[in-house]
């Protein structure tokens, strides 16, 4: 059985996106105790599988320039 939900850690893996930009992302969050779930399908739904690989590889470069700054 697939996961509903995700964690902070677990989505950012999933997405390659950090959680600053999950959070302003219009993805399916709540908040339980003091973390943050994240709902798959939302996910899934906001990104086809060639759009999630693409901002990935953006996102890892923009890291990589960011750190040598």
């Amino acid at each position: 059985m697939e996961k509903r939900y995700l964690s902070t850690k677990e989505a950012e893996e999933y997405t390659g996106l950090c959680y600053k930009t999950l959070h302003k992302l219009p993805i399916r969050k709540e908040k339980v105790g003091n973390k943050w779930v994240w709902d798959k399908k939302s996910i899934d739904e906001f990104f086809s599988s060639s759009d999630l690989e693409e901002e990935a590889k953006v996102q890892s470069i923009l890291h990589e320039v960011n750190g040598r700054w």
